[in-house]
């Protein structure tokens, strides 16, 4: 089974995809909030037959001897939901919200545990202030996102929001990637 550091070119992969959804959902929702949903759903689906395919196609070129593999399934599920956003690309801005406030309230819970941990490891405080402060970020949009779901401008935020996060994940994540290219093999 290959290591995290020996698919780095999954990691690069999986940055210009995100950059790539992060790029269109933020420009669509700015001008045009419908079809921002349609697109971005589109672009979620093809990102996943991209991933899909390329885990099938590293399990494909492995040599194993086992025939059922984890990367063998994930590519199959991922091809699968790319298929239903497809078919169903409305579907995405059903439960794009919850499930944004959701992931939202999740990071953020992560970056409240980070604030305590900085704190009782004597981090920095400018990074203490920054994990306590992307937490209240996070959890007031959340919390705006599930008392005013129906409304078109918290959806509006909300994409907006996502966008930008999508965007610098994307690019934290290809450099992270290429930054690993770069290393020597150990």
């Amino acid at each position: 089974m290959k290591t995290f550091k020996e698919q780095k070119w999954m990691i690069i992969v999986y940055g210009v995809i995100l950059f790539a959804i992060g790029l269109v959902d933020l420009i669509l929702s700015i001008v045009d909030l419908g079809s921002a949903i349609k697109v971005v759903s589109y672009c979620i689906a093809g990102g996943l037959f991209v991933i899909g395919l390329l885990h099938i196609a590293t399990n494909l070129i492995k040599d194993t001897k086992s025939f059922f593999k984890g990367s063998l399934a994930l590519g199959c599920i991922a091809i699968a939901l790319g298929v239903v956003f497809i078919i169903y690309p409305l579907m995405l801005g059903d439960f794009f919200i919850i499930f944004s406030a959701a992931f939202v309230i999740a990071i953020s819970a992560i970056f409240l545990v980070k604030g305590f941990i900085g704190i009782k490891f004597k981090y920095k405080k400018s990074w203490i202030f920054l994990y306590f402060l992307l937490a209240a970020i996070g959890i007031t949009l959340s919390i705006l996102a599930f008392v005013y779901e129906g409304s078109s401008a918290v959806t509006q935020i909300v994409y907006i929001t996502m966008g930008a996060i999508a965007i610098v994940v994307g690019v934290t994540a290809m450099v992270y990637g290429i930054k690993l290219l770069n290393k020597k093999a150990e």
